[in-house]
């Protein structure tokens, strides 16, 4: 495998966009993150954990969405417009970096950008795996992201792994509070279609 590992920001829509760049195979892949998510918390096994993809076969772009990790400030707005906001930047950062062409891994939360990316963006995503996507807010889904809404009960393991992009458990506390109360105004952001 090829060290050649780096990272770097730049400025996007008024947003500081941070990124990492695993690999240098001739395969580009773009690894959005879920909810409050970096590379480090949502792709770390297959960055540089046991399950690593081959990083001589691919090139993997971790990015760190707006307002969460190191790409901030300013803070994320919850609106309608957000994916769309994403999908422009993620776009434009592919380009910024020499990517005409590149392929998509998108979970959960960044799975929704990573689908607006596809649609509006078909000429540069070859193609696109989705994990964990979920295209509305039952009340269900809305009622048991409440029941972990408090990062004092999340396992050491998975507060272990923001700690790698954050500074502070009060920090995850707050972006992650501030996610799960935006998920109770999905349907009047995006109605039922």
């Amino acid at each position: 495998m090829t060290d050649s590992s780096s990272s770097g920001k730049i400025d996007i829509n008024g947003y500081t966009i941070w990124y990492e760049r695993f690999g240098s195979g001739p395969k580009p892949v773009l690894l959005i993150p879920g909810a409050i998510g970096t590379g480090r918390t949502d792709y770390w096994e297959q960055v540089e954990g046991e399950d690593a993809l081959d990083l001589d076969a691919f090139t993997l772009i971790a990015v760190e969405p707006m307002g969460w990790g190191r790409s901030g400030p300013p803070a994320r707005r919850y609106d309608i417009n957000m994916y769309n906001k994403d999908a422009d930047i993620y776009e434009t950062l592919m380009k910024h970096l020499g990517y005409k062409h590149y392929s998509v891994i998108a979970w959960s939360d960044g799975a929704k950008s990573g689908i607006t990316l596809a649609i509006k963006y078909s000429d540069s995503v070859n193609a696109i795996v989705l994990i964990g996507a979920s295209i509305c807010a039952s009340r269900q889904a809305v009622q048991f992201l409440n029941t972990i809404i408090k990062t004092e009960d999340w396992s050491a393991d998975r507060l272990n792994s923001y700690l790698r992009s954050y500074e502070s458990r009060e920090k995850i506390q707050d972006l992650w509070t501030r996610y799960v109360k935006s998920t109770e105004y999905h349907d009047q952001y995006f109605g039922n279609d």
